[in-house]
């Protein structure tokens, strides 16, 4: 019986068989055609045109965009007090923020709320009202009662 280190030896000393001769042909006709190397005059073509492509864009970002004119604020006619006549709340979103223990060792649920007021105003001498939108954030404590 032979050890290990025999059929280790033998394994290391066999080879892989030749392909045959049709198998070879076959290999030679599906080969693709070799390419021949580029030679360094393409790439000087393409200097000029990227060196162009580099000055535009260092000339783009070194240069501020000029500023845009200054549009005037909606202006009220007269100074008009306004007086309020209407107002919607819209509840845009409720988070969970989690869970306080207070001063008096009480469990508070806090809960944060966003709304949006939209408040209309109608002016004293007539015309046509104005309506002003609010963002409102609230945090609301809510007590729990654990028994």
């Amino acid at each position: 019986m032979n050890s290990d280190h025999d059929l280790e030896e033998l394994l290391g000393r066999l080879s892989p068989a030749a392909p045959g001769p049709e198998l070879m042909e076959r290999l030679r006709e599906a080969r693709p055609p070799e390419k021949k190397p580029r030679s360094l005059r393409r790439l000087w073509l393409l200097l000029p045109p990227l060196a162009a492509a580099a000055g535009v864009a260092f000339a783009w970002l070194g240069h501020e965009p000029p500023a845009a004119p200054q549009q005037p604020i909606a202006e009220q006619p007269s100074q008009e007090p306004l007086k309020p006549v209407g107002s919607v709340q819209h509840l845009m979103e409720v988070a969970d923020l989690g869970i306080v223990v207070g001063e008096d060792q009480q469990p508070v649920r806090l809960i944060r709320t966003r709304w949006i007021d939209e408040v209309v105003y109608a002016r004293a001498g007539g015309g046509e009202p104005v309506k002003e939108g609010r963002l409102r954030e609230e945090v609301l404590p809510v007590s729990l009662d654990l028994y």
